[in-house]
């Protein structure tokens, strides 16, 4: 991998970056292009069942909803990390946590049969909004969403799965949220990662059109 991308790089073809690190021990960090890491370390294309999984990516936890192609709920799981909202919590390791968590959950998804995962649409993420709760704000703070969907993305492409955005207005505060938990019987953010699932198999169903 590093002789491939010596020899694009002596061609002026990639540019890459090289950090050397000496915080903990001393370490270097190479800065791939994101096809060339896919290239070397992406899993063998596996054959799924058509499967769309759904996330909703919380301050501590991320829920999955695994859906078939009428919408119908085959499997779900939560993945928790809810020690990083403790107060005094080291930021590294709550980062380490969260993004191990969200890579659990891609993992179990493929062991499912899942050829498509939804995700939240990095552009449509919003500012953080503040409340009057303390407790609330501390976990806001501690909540790099969009980072954490980077990380996301960036897997699934490593596990060869098919990556949907959608946006995510009203998946967590709507009517349809309030129907969801009625008629599937699901908590909040299980209805929310259902949602995101179905939003993605509706994309999916148009395209076919």
């Amino acid at each position: 991998m590093l002789r491939e991308l010596i020899q694009l790089a002596s061609k002026k073809s990639e540019g890459y970056g090289v950090i050397a690190s000496f915080r903990r021990y001393p370490r270097i960090h190479v800065q791939l292009p994101l096809f060339l890491y896919l290239k070397y370390f992406s899993t063998p294309k596996h054959k799924g069942y058509g499967l769309i999984a759904g996330f909703d990516i919380n301050s501590d936890r991320v829920n999955a909803v695994v859906i078939d192609n009428d919408g119908n709920i085959v499997a779900m799981k939560t993945f928790w990390y809810s020690e990083t909202i403790s107060h005094g919590f080291s930021r590294d390791k709550a980062k380490w946590l969260r993004l191990n968590a969200l890579s659990v959950a891609l993992e179990w998804c493929r062991r499912v049969g899942v050829d498509y995962v939804v995700f939240e649409d990095l552009a449509r993420i919003g500012y953080r909004r503040f409340t009057s709760n303390p407790y609330a704000n501390r976990k806001i703070t501690k909540f790099p969403k969009k980072q954490i969907l980077i990380h996301g993305v960036i897997k699934a492409l490593k596990l060869v799965l098919t990556i949907i955005l959608v946006n995510s207005k009203g998946t967590s505060n709507s009517i349809t949220h309030k129907q969801v938990m009625r008629e599937k019987g699901l908590d909040r953010h299980m209805a929310s990662a259902y949602i995101i699932a179905y939003r993605g198999l509706k994309m999916i169903k148009n395209n076919e059109k």
